[in-house]
Order: C-alpha cells, then sequence, then structure tokens
C-alpha cells in the first residue's frame, strides 16, 4: 500500500550533487582593474587565509578552570560528523592561532609550528582539521584566489584554433607577475611597489591598504621567468609593452585547495619528501607544434615537491623527526629545504631561488623532539620554529566525549553502565595530574587560601579543572584588565560587556559537576576558591602538565578488554577496575605508562589523612603519581556517586517542588531577619515580604515551623538557629558580591532565571536526599527484597505489595533519572548493599 505522502514523494537525482564546473578565467587586465579597486581581496597569505578559515565557522567560550578562552567550531569536525574531533585542546589551538596570526603581520619570513606532545595526544587531528577547514574555505563564493596560467595558440592564419594552457605546480598569485625591478630607457624601475603605493594614494589616508612583506619582495619561479623573459625576446613580440605580452599569452584562474589532490595543502611523512624535482611535461604532438611557435621545447616541465604542492598553503610534517633509515637522526641534507624555506621563505629551483609562502606544520612526539635538541646541527631549526605543547587532557568531561565518540559502538551492541565512561576519564585524569607546588602567592591572600593551595588533593584539582562555571559571564567581566582575553575578545570583535552578546556564546556543560556537589570540598573550603585560585592552579605546570599518564588510546584498550571480559550482555563499573586493578599489579614492566618520574616529591610533604565518602585515606596515600591510589580514589567517587543516586532515586520527589521548597525556606529566613532587625523592619520587612504561589496571599511574618521542618534535614546536626544564621549571611553575601544574581524584579521564590541552586546546592541535595517515613515497610525485607529479584525472582513476589513497590519505584527512578536499564540499576542496586555504601534506615525513617 503507498501513503500518500509516498505516491507525492518525488525522486532525487543525485548527480545533481557532481554539476562542478571549472571556475571562470579573465584576463590579466580584468584582474589588474579588480585588485586595484578592492587590493584587499587578493593580498591573501598562508597565515591570513589560515586564520580566517580558522575563525570562519565560528566559535565559543569555554571556561576552564576559571580560565576563558574560546573554542572554535572546526575541532568539532563538522566535515566528518565528529569522527576526528579534538576535545579540550583549546588552550593548545590558541597558541597555533596566535603564532599564525602573528606571522601575517611580521616583516620576515614566516615561522614553522612544532606541535611537541605524548602519541595520542590529538597532535595530527588538530592539523588535519586546519587543513580540511582550509580547503572548504577556498572554495567558499566570497573567497577568491587567483593564480595564471600560459595559452597558446596557432598563427591567426592558421585554419586549428584550438589552444594548449601551460600551467604551474606553484599556484603563484598573479601579482608576482608584475616585476619587483625593471629597466626602461636606461633607468631602474620598480613597478610593483609603484604600483603599491598608487593604490594607496588613490585612498582615504586612513584607510591605506598594509601589503604584506611577502608581496613586496616575492619573484616568479625560474620556469616562469624564463617563459615570460623567452615572450619578450620572440620576433612576433619585439616592441611591445610587457603588459600587452602578458595580456595576451596570460590568464587568471580562480583555484581552490585541495588536499587530495595537493594543491595549496600539502601533508607528508618524512624530510626527504620536502626535496625538489623536475618533471618533464607530456603531451601530444599537435600541442608541441603550437608550444613550439612561441616557446622552446625546454620549458616544457613542472617542479615537483611537497613544498611546491602547499605554497600559498600549509604544509604539514607528521613525525618530523623519526630516525631515517640506518641513522639516528634525519640528516643534514635532509633539513636543508626546511632550514631554506623557514629562513628565507624561498627554496632552492635550479640553482636559483623561488619565493614560497607556506605555513609549515610539524608534528613529533616528546621523546623525538628531545633528541632534535641535542642534535649538533639543530640549533638553527629550533631558533626558527614556535614549539607549542600538546598533552593528555586533564578536563574530565572533554575525555569523556572522546571515549563517548570512540566507543559508541559499545552502546549499540551492550547494556553499559551510565557511570563507566565519567569513572574511566576520572581516573585516567588523576594518572597525569601534578602537585601544587608553588611558593608564592598574592600578597591579598589569606594564611586559609594559601594552605589550601598547598594541600589541594588529586581528588579536588580533578574537579576544580572540570567544573562547571557558576556564574561565566561574572567571570570573564571580573577578568583582570591585563588577561590575554581581553585582548583576544577585541580582535574577535566580541564585547565582553555585552551580556546578551555573552550568553549567546557560551557553553555550558550540563552534564559538568559543580564543586559543592562534588563532594570533596568542606563549605569552609568551597568559600577560600575563586576564579584567580583556579587561575593560578591550571597556570603552575601549564603546559607541561599531562605529559604522563595514561593516553586515550591505552584507555580505550582497557576499556576494549573490559568488554571482552564483561557477560557479553552488560558492561558494569566494576569489570572496568577489576582490568585496571590487574595493570596496575602487572606494573610497568607491562605497561610503560606506569612509570613517571617522581622527583617532585623529594621537597614535599604527603598528603594528610582525608576521607572521600565513606573511604578513609592514610597520610601519603591516593598522592600524586601514586597510580594504585589513583584508582583507590575512583573507587570511592564511585561509591559516593551511587550512593547518592540511589538515595535520590528511593527519595522519589520532584526535583522541581523540592527546588521550591529551599527557596521558600531562604525568603523565610531572610524576612525572618528582617523582622528581627528593630530599627530597620520597617524598609527591610517589606523587601522580603512575598505572596504565597500557594494561597496568593502575601506573608509579612516568616512561617516558624516551615522553617524548623526543612532545619531539621538540612542542620546536619548542628544548632537549627546557627544554620539559619549562617545560610541568611551566605546569601547575603554571594548577592553583595554579585556571584548570586537574582532575576531583576523577582524575588526568591518565583526568580528563575539565576543561580541559585548552584550557590546553594549542598542545602539542595541534602532536601532531595530525605524521604519522609514509610509506614509498614520492615527495612531488613526491603534490602532483601532487592538481592531475591536478582537471584530468585520465583521467591521475590513473596514479598509485600508495599516492599515491591519500593523496589519498583527506586529501580524506575534510577532508569528515568540516570539512564541505567532496569537491569543495570538493580545489580548496582545490590552492589550499593553488598558493599555497605547505602542504608536504607537512614534514608527513609
Amino acid at each position: 500500500m503507498v501513503t500518500e505522502e509516498q505516491g507525492n514523494f518525488k525522486e532525487f537525482d543525485f548527480r545533481q550533487l557532481l554539476n562542478h564546473y571549472r571556475k571562470k578565467t579573465i584576463s590579466f587586465s580584468e584582474w589588474l582593474d579588480d585588485f586595484m579597486a578592492n587590493p584587499g581581496n587578493h593580498l591573501h597569505t598562508s597565515s591570513t587565509l589560515i586564520s580566517e578559515a580558522v575563525k570562519f565557522f565560528g566559535y565559543r567560550i569555554v571556561i576552564r578552570s576559571g580560565e576563558p578562552t574560546i573554542s572554535y567550531n572546526i575541532f568539532n569536525d563538522p566535515f566528518a560528523k565528529g569522527i576526528n574531533a579534538v576535545f579540550g585542546q583549546e588552550f593548545c589551538i590558541k597558541h597555533i592561532v596566535d603564532v599564525i596570526e602573528s606571522v601575517g603581520k611580521e616583516s620576515g619570513p614566516n615561522r614553522g609550528i612544532i606541535l611537541v606532545g605524548p602519541p595520542a595526544s590529538g597532535k595530527t587531528n588538530i592539523i588535519d582539521l586546519i587543513s580540511l577547514a582550509l580547503e572548504e574555505y577556498s572554495n567558499q563564493d566570497n573567497v577568491r584566489l587567483y593564480t595564471f596560467y600560459f595559452q597558446f595558440g596557432n598563427d591567426d592564419n592558421h585554419d586549428d584554433k584550438r589552444t594548449v594552457e601551460l600551467h604551474c605546480s606553484f599556484m603563484h598569485n598573479p601579482i608576482l607577475l608584475i616585476p619587483t625591478i625593471l629597466q626602461l630607457d636606461g633607468r631602474i624601475i620598480r613597478p610593483r611597489q609603484q604600483l603599491f603605493e598608487q593604490i594607496n594614494k588613490l585612498r582615504d589616508p586612513y584607510k591605506e591598504v598594509l601589503f604584506p612583506t611577502y608581496y613586496q619582495n616575492a619573484t616568479l619561479d625560474k620556469r616562469n621567468l624564463d617563459i615570460l623573459e623567452s615572450l619578450m625576446q620572440h620576433p612576433r613580440n619585439r616592441d611591445k609593452p610587457l603588459s600587452e605580452i602578458i595580456d595576451t599569452y596570460v590568464r587568471i584562474e580562480e583555484i581552490e585547495f585541495s588536499n587530495a589532490q595537493a594543491r595549496g595543502i600539502a601533508n607528508i611523512d618524512t624530510m626527504e619528501s620536502l626535496q625538489m624535482g623536475l618533471q618533464p611535461l607530456k603531451m601530444g604532438q599537435k600541442a608541441l607544434d603550437i608550444i613550439n611557435q612561441h616557446l622552446p621545447s625546454h620549458f616544457l616541465y613542472n617542479y615537483t615537491g611537497a613544498i611546491i604542492a602547499a605554497n600559498r598553503g600549509i604544509l604539514h610534517i607528521h613525525d618530523a623527526f623519526g630516525s631515517s633509515v640506518g641513522s639516528s637522526q634525519p640528516g643534514d641534507l635532509e633539513y636543508k629545504p626546511l632550514l631554506m624555506l623557514l629562513g628565507s621563505g624561498r627554496v632552492s629551483c635550479e640553482a636559483t631561488q623561488a619565493s614560497v609562502d607556506n605555513t609549515v606544520v610539524i608534528t613529533t612526539n616528546i621523546e623525538e623532539m628531545a633528541r632534535l635538541e641535542t642534535h649538533l646541527t639543530s640549533s638553527k631549526l629550533l631558533d626558527r620554529i614556535e614549539k607549542v605543547p600538546v598533552n593528555y587532557l586533564l578536563d574530565t568531561n572533554s575525555e569523556m566525549d572522546i571515549l563517548r565518540r570512540d566507543l559508541s559502538l559499545m552502546h549499540e551492541k551492550f547494556d553499559v553502565d551510565p557511570n563507566l565512561l565519567r569513572l574511566a576519564a576520572y581516573f585516567s585524569v588523576l594518572t597525569r595530574l601534578l602537585p601544587p607546588l608553588r611558593e608564592k602567592f598574592p600578597p591579598q591572600w589569606s594564611k586559609e587560601k594559601v594552605e589550601l593551595y598547598k594541600a589541594v588533593t588529586p581528588e579536588q584539582k580533578l574537579f576544580i579543572y572540570s567544573c562547571q562555571a557558576e556564574d561565566p559571564a561574572g567571570t570573564i567581566r571580573r577578568l583582570p584588565h591585563w588577561h590575554p582575553f581581553r585582548n583576544e575578545a577585541v580582535r574577535l570583535g566580541l564585547d565582553i560587556g555585552d551580556q546578551e552578546e555573552l550568553n549567546c556564546l557560551l557553553f555550558h556543560r550540563h552534564e559538568a559537576v559543580h564543586l559543592e556537589s562534588s563532594g570533596v570540598f568542606s563549605r569552609e573550603q568551597l568559600q577560600l576558591i575563586d576564579d584567580e585560585f583556579m587561575r593560578l592552579l591550571w597556570n603552575e605546570h601549564f603546559p607541561n602538565e599531562g605529559q604522563h599518564g595514561i593516553s586515550v588510546r591505552q584507555l580505550q584498550n582497557i576499556m576494549r578488554d573490559t568488554i571482552a571480559a564483561s557477560d557479553g550482555r552488560k558492561i558494569h563499573v566494576g569489570t572496568l577496575f577489576s582490568q585496571l586493578q590487574r595493570i596496575v599489579a602487572e606494573g610497568h614492566a607491562l605497561h610503560h605508562w606506569l612509570t613517571i618520574d617522581q622527583s617532585y616529591k623529594r621537597d614535599r610533604n604527603p598528603l594528610a589523612p582525608r576521607r572521600i565518602g565513606a573511604k578513609n585515606f592514610n597520610k601519603g596515600s591516593g598522592d600524586y603519581g601514586d597510580y594504585p591510589g589513583c584508582l583507590e580514589i575512583a573507587q570511592a567517587l564511585y561509591f559516593e556517586i551511587i550512593r547518592r543516586e540511589i538515595t535520590v532515586a528511593t527519595v522519589d520527589r520532584d526535583p522541581k517542588l523540592i527546588e521550591c521548597d529551599l527557596r521558600r525556606y531562604l525568603q523565610n529566613i531572610l524576612l525572618a531577619r528582617a523582622v528581627s532587625n528593630q530599627a530597620f523592619a520597617h524598609i527591610m520587612v517589606p523587601r522580603y515580604s512575598f505572596v504565597d504561589p500557594d494561597t496568593g496571599e502575601k506573608v509579612e511574618r516568616p512561617d516558624l515551623i516551615y522553617m524548623s521542618s526543612i532545619e531539621k534535614i538540612i542542620a546536619q546536626g548542628k544548632i537549627a538557629a546557627t544554620t539559619r544564621n549562617q545560610l541568611a549571611e551566605k546569601f547575603l553575601q554571594l548577592q553583595s558580591s554579585g556571584e548570586l544574581v537574582i532575576e531583576e524584579g523577582k524575588n526568591i521564590i518565583n526568580s528563575r532565571d539565576d543561580n541559585l541552586i548552584s550557590c546553594f546546592v549542598a542545602e539542595y541535595n541534602h532536601l532531595l536526599s530525605h524521604r519522609k517515613p514509610v509506614e509498614g515497610i520492615n527495612l531488613d525485607e526491603l534490602n532483601e527484597a532487592f538481592f531475591q529479584k536478582r537471584n530468585a525472582p520465583d521467591k521475590y513476589i513473596n514479598y509485600s505489595l508495599e516492599i515491591r513497590n519500593l523496589v519498583e519505584i527506586i529501580l524506575n527512578n534510577l532508569t528515568i533519572r540516570y539512564r541505567y536499564s532496569q537491569s543495570l540499576a538493580l545489580d548496582t542496586v545490590v552492589f550499593a548493599l553488598h558493599k555497605e555504601i547505602i542504608n536504607f534506615r537512614e534514608i527513609i525513617t
């Protein structure tokens, strides 16, 4: 049966997608007219093209550890739906973009950029995505890139009107057809310089064109110069000016870059590929006959080599400093083309030199870079390259993004614990962290703040690096005047004072954990941690932190082993921990990443005893670089996660209603404070009075009974009045400092577009984790019911309806709120009961 919708479907001819035509060509005169009218459209260099290509696809603003940075969209890989996306490397990418932009403003030849980092840190993916962006950008209709070719035809009286095109592999900008120096009537003139000066004379003095140094000095290659010289000397062109000869024989054509054809973009694996060669052109006899009417046949060749293929674009050298065959280091001859390119911006070409506009990007690992730096002849090269570190990630959210992408098939074939990737990311980042060793601190810091910094534990550092900023726009507005992000915003035309513009660009990670809900900080510690604290912590070891520890690739292998060790249906977090315990026990003899230089421990006191959830850590246990201890930290964090999840699932209350309870309570304690202030009650009480949303009546006196009922839950053993005063003071301090902003024109109860919950997340979690007493429930039988439901379903049905209903409520809530399957939810509760991670008696009585 064919539906009406199917019957109206018109078949699409996919051949239409292949309707590609060669771009138009114009004469030299037409191009010159356009160049003089719109010079900026023709002055692209490789560096400006790359910079424009990266920005063309847009960007977002990401806050990492109190540091705002630009996250360019191309690194999400829009070209292949994220298959090769790069996550969490914004600071490294910013360094690359800054170098490329600065190169375009320098007077000397381009510097090279060398990306140095451990294997599988994303170096190659970064450059591949930049290359793809450059290719796609050069294909945009509003981007015009021109080169030229020679066109020859038969004599005018010849019957055959066909023409022969002679292209050059350099793809020079037509500007280079205008000589830098000429002899005219016995005097030396500089046509290109005079043209540039003439263009600026015709323009507003305040809008003068800045002509890149490259276009002021660059010259054609020998082959093209020889062709022009030969045409000028040909008898048929005697007494013709150069401009007329160019107009007769040269056509200007639009070009597009291509990765596949190495046009404007070249990717090579060895230094040997930098060598340039000559390749004869092959053509039929009729074409040769036409060419011979104008040129000697020895002009029929092209240049070959990666340097030429990358002219006007990007030259990427993979693993550049790996060992050559039979030697421990690439030889001087292999370096020379690169040295020449980075030293003069030219390449050796038939005993002469040709100007090349290449942005050279090199990738290598740490060991190869160390060998290069000790090589006798390497200093010449090191002076001409900018080193950009690319290390393993320190942000658990970005690490999860990588695992989620690369293990996507796992979710299709298996029932996967929703916490599996998070805990894998936690462990991997813990292995990469370095301890705080800073000795100098801002003079305004208190003693307590300094001591907290020095004593930051690995799990605390993990959450500081990956936490969700509570007020990202405020973080940006509060940046000191010298912060580089302010200059970066100006370059991008971003007004950081425009709240609406900022909100559109700020990237929010909803799955990122707030510091208050991480469970590894005390309330006093949280009051000491601000943006400056986090920035100092991040910058202490930047950019070296992350050079060691487990790589994403190694972690992926462990994840695959975890899949193999599962029952073929479900993959538990416990199975992952078993694999990690086995690897740590086998040691560095089998797993090289377990080897770490721990020299930083010599002058440092071990960590003090501490507690993560229910687990106690002795002095020095779970320290930086202690991989067995890192695994114990990850396990303790996992136990806290499932304790919290099961508790919330047991409480079975709507989080929105609980939020309303907290807002109502805060409004009441502020009203109570206003009423008690006899001197200013007449001013303060109207400020904190509110209309009850349930009854519609105005409330001018605090509901003491309601306040007491909330304080029984959130006081946590403290005197209720003390908790009440502390929370009122906390609210007023946060509001006064600007950290808490209630929606304008509204009170706490009816405000919604604010960050109140993130500021009071600990109190919110206490309310979320409390259930009213349940009548008629035998708690011992409730525990048994979970075990029986999993292991003996036929016995499970013998439990009372009340118990079975509560079991199903808990499992359903785990499924709905935390994305467990029913089977994994049951396994997780049984595991938590077995390990005594949860106690239903504490939750529901």
